[in-house]
């Protein structure tokens, strides 16, 4: 079974860093929320995923049929819940673009960057999460 695996470091006092070999991200709190304001929050990099997700395999959709997609953009609204914990209960994702050789497909498209989309299957479908305590690093 094949893995992805990410690794975040602490920044500083309320952020992590992910580290790869490519670039280095910052997850952090917003000011008013008691964080420092280095980078987005968590739940938007979910959004961030999902929505990068799905670009990529419409983005593979297209190619794969010789169509060509400019200026594409989403616009991502997630509802989050009143009660506790929080957490979002709905997303709305507006795809929009400038142009596409073939628009009678479009829709066609969009259908199958949803299905082959990782990130929004597993949110669609939930997963098992654990979380556990490792050990102390040296």
């Amino acid at each position: 079974m094949s893995k992805i695996k990410i690794h975040l470091k602490q920044h500083a006092q309320t952020s992590m860093q992910l580290e790869n070999d490519v670039l280095k991200i910052i997850i952090d709190r917003p000011v008013a929320k008691g964080g420092g304001g280095e980078g987005l929050m968590g739940g938007q990099y979910m959004l961030t995923g999902i929505g990068g997700c799905f670009c990529s395999n419409l983005f593979a959709a297209a190619q794969a049929r010789d169509v060509e997609i400019k200026g594409l953009t989403i616009d991502m609204t997630a509802t989050l819940s009143d009660d506790l914990p929080k957490r979002f209960t709905d997303l709305d994702m507006d795809v929009s673009y400038e142009s596409c050789s073939d628009e009678s497909i479009f829709e066609k498209l969009m259908v199958i960057a949803e299905k082959g989309c990782l990130s929004m299957n597993t949110v669609k479908n939930s997963m098992a999460i654990q979380v556990k305590h490792a050990q102390k690093q040296a």
